[in-house]
């Protein structure tokens, strides 16, 4: 049972958060948001460019998802646009500091008890080392740097560059295997 359920899960994720950004995100003023969404699709891809021999996780088969390319150009494509559309649209910009700060902790935890479900039914897997914890910092600096990167977009590469560094060194993640 659970294995049917993972098969269609990717699928399932996929096609109902393009509907709630469709439905709830400033999706028509997507041009506001068009440099966050590339950003984060640039760094999606060198990560998974900079790990492909020694991946972190792993997307495990499913429908339409046969492999780890595949899963990636969903993330790319559909996940991580729609993902930005729905936090950016709804980010407190006009709050103080202390509320931006439970968003994005909100945000973060939201998505790391969702990752923690995929690991769950083994559609994400964890190798290398690499754990939840390590994802919970991950979700928390993304969503940090997609709230920082609309206004100081070079700070956020710098920001990346350095967290970079800190976990390709953590993992020893090779350059040539």
């Amino acid at each position: 049972m659970l294995h049917t359920i993972a098969w269609y899960t990717p699928l399932f994720i996929t096609v109902s958060l393009i509907f709630v950004t469709w439905r709830y995100s400033d999706w028509r003023n997507w041009r506001k948001y068009y440099s966050t969404i590339l950003f984060i699709s640039i760094v999606s891809l060198l990560s998974f460019i900079l790990t492909t021999d020694y991946p972190l996780w792993l997307y495990n088969e499913s429908f339409l998802f046969p492999n780890r390319m595949m899963h990636e150009i969903r993330m790319i494509f559909f996940l991580f646009p729609s993902i930005i559309l729905l936090f950016l649209t709804f980010y407190p910009n006009a709050s103080v500091m202390l509320r931006q700060l439970a968003y994005i902790f909100i945000w973060a935890i939201m998505w790391s008890i969702f990752e923690s479900f995929l690991v769950f039914l083994k559609i994400i897997t964890h190798h290398n080392d690499w754990n939840m914890p390590w994802s919970v910092v991950v979700w928390f600096m993304m969503f940090s740097v997609i709230a920082i990167h609309p206004k100081k977009p070079i700070w956020v590469w710098l920001i990346c560059l350095i967290f970079s560094v800190v976990v390709i060194s953590y993992f020893n993640i090779p350059f040539t295997k």
